[in-house]
């Protein structure tokens, strides 16, 4: 592990590049804390608020200039940034970076732009498969605000992604091959290249004296929004920011679309995939600033590609050992139902093997919480009773995927008490449903 300690902005931070955890195991119980002695007074804690998993490899940059748009859960006093070359074959040499407010595409708002740093140096070099934290900024963001964090890079290297399909919107903006150093532009002229998949900025902490530890969202394709235009963790975020400040979370979405939890099986890794997620778990969740706890919502996949039952509960097994043993507590979401497409396949011998892995993540007691969003997704609703099939409704036509309406209806059916949340009201149903009588 290499830590260094950088005093900026009257602020002490570390950076690491390889960092390490350890801790204990949380039991069952979990509930907002409450005490009747007198708190101590605040003391700044990083937390991070907005996070990207990098999945893969994909295209050279050399001499270019990319504009990352990132939209914090909450809003803090200071913000940090985490670049990634998890998946470069070079080391990554930034020449310059900046943070901003975003305005509208790639142009921010005049006035809000500011060189990061690192070590003090405005550039610094990412080996292969390391990331590195910026100095920190003295910035004060505002919940579900989009930063716009802008990298020179000015050697060439394999570009670090997420193939994104959340929102169906462009959040990458950056120059062709040879654009050069672009990071204080305000309007954004020359950062003439569009994409909705984020590179290279992976994670954005906040600095916060007030709030509670970020939740990490470790998923696949259903929590990173596919066919949607929306995601789950947002509606989840929008509900928690409407708790006072005192009591808000960031919700860190680490999804990747076709992402497995074990790597028994094959997958499409090398198109988009990504590592599986307990490959990327200490990455992606473990190693974030200030977190308090992790949701794990991956399985559907393994199922997919071949793998049985007992083999995904083995990984959910290894996961939560894992998780424990960083301190941390780990929710378990059920997997949703699904039926066979053209697109998506799926047998009666994978459904029984969906049903069986179900059932262990909802009575085997060995997450610390279960999230049942299965449920919530489910044909069950307006007189139908058929819980092994979504809701038609919800369904984005692949059988599999949620669309915006089912997307919200899961982040409405979040229980804030197994997220040690208090009590948070749900937003607008995009679609009016009556759950069915007797149906379960």
């Amino acid at each position: 592990m290499v830590i260094v300690t950088v005093l900026a902005a009257a602020l002490t931070v570390t950076i690491l590049e390889v960092p390490t955890s350890s801790g204990h195991k949380h039991g069952k119980a979990r509930q907002p804390s409450t005490s009747s002695a007198l708190p101590p007074p605040p003391q700044p804690v990083w937390r991070v608020a907005w996070g990207s998993a990098m999945a893969w490899g994909h295209g050279e940059a050399s001499n270019v200039t990319v504009r990352e748009l990132a939209t914090v859960g909450v809003g803090g006093e200071a913000v940090r940034v985490r670049i990634s070359n998890v998946f470069g074959n070079a080391p990554l040499v930034i020449g310059a970076a900046s943070v901003a407010v975003d305005a509208s595409g790639a142009a921010v708002v005049p006035g809000t732009l500011q060189p990061l740093t690192f070590s003090g140096a405005p550039g610094t070099t990412i080996p292969v498969g390391s990331y590195v934290y910026s100095d920190p900024v003295s910035m004060t963001t505002t919940d579900l605000e989009t930063l716009a964090i802008s990298v020179y890079v000015s050697d060439t290297d394999l570009v670090s992604v997420h193939p994104c399909c959340a929102t169906q919107r462009d959040v990458s903006f950056f120059t062709p091959n040879g654009g050069g150093n672009l990071t204080d532009s305000v309007s954004g002229a020359g950062l003439v290249v569009a994409s909705p998949d984020p590179r290279w900025v992976d994670a954005v902490d906040v600095l916060q004296t007030t709030g509670e530890g970020s939740i990490v969202v470790v998923g696949d394709s259903i929590t990173d929004g596919y066919n949607a235009t929306l995601r789950w963790t947002d509606v989840l975020q929008e509900r928690i920011d409407r708790l006072p400040p005192s009591q808000q979370r960031a919700v860190v979405n680490e999804g990747i679309t076709a992402n497995a939890l074990t790597s028994v099986v094959p997958t499409d890794s090398a198109t988009g995939g990504g590592p599986s997620g307990l490959a990327r778990m200490a990455r992606d969740a473990l190693d974030q600033s200030g977190v308090a706890e992790v949701v794990l919502f991956l399985g559907t996949n393994d199922l997919f590609f071949g793998a049985t039952a007992q083999q995904l509960i083995t990984g959910y097994e290894q996961a939560i050992a894992e998780v424990h043993a960083a301190g941390l507590p780990i929710i378990g979401v059920t997997l949703l139902p699904r039926e066979a497409s053209p697109e998506f396949p799926w047998s009666a011998t994978q459904e029984s093997e969906l049903e069986q892995v179900n059932t262990w993540i909802r009575t085997s007691n060995a997450f610390d919480g279960v999230l049942d969003l299965a449920q919530a997704v489910a044909d069950v609703y307006n007189g139908a009773c058929q819980p092994n099939v979504m809701f038609p409704p919800y369904d984005s036509g692949d059988h599999l995927h949620p669309n915006a309406a089912g997307q919200t209806a899961m982040g409405d059916a979040v229980d804030p008490s197994v997220l040690a949340l208090s009590p948070i009201p749900q937003v607008p149903p995009l679609v009016d449903v009556t759950p069915t009588p007797g149906c379960e």
